[in-house]
């Protein structure tokens, strides 16, 4: 069930648990352990950034690169993985909140 509200759509928890889920359903699979480390709001979506937690406890040998953010349209739409090699203000044609 998607949560929304008639002026903001998708609300930030819930989009949480949508980009858990995804991250879920793909990188979790292959690379294990990682955590969402931001969050960005666009008018259109909510963008989380993830990392590994071995990354994030200081191990940089196991540093994830080329990754791209995992974004949430606040419609309801899927969510999807955004691209790394341009800025995701570019990719979803907004500027943050």
């Amino acid at each position: 069930m998607v949560l929304k509200r008639p002026d903001q759509g998708v609300v930030l928890q819930d989009a949480y648990q949508r980009a858990q889920e995804l991250l879920d359903e793909t990188v979790r699979r292959d690379t294990g352990d990682v955590v969402i480390v931001s969050c960005t709001e666009f008018p259109s979506s909510w963008v989380f950034g993830y990392q590994t937690r071995r990354f994030m406890r200081g191990d940089v040998m196991a540093s994830m690169v080329g990754n791209g953010p995992v974004v949430v349209p606040k419609s309801g739409a899927e969510p999807y993985t955004g691209g790394s090699a341009t800025p995701i203000a570019e990719q979803v044609g907004e500027n943050p909140v």
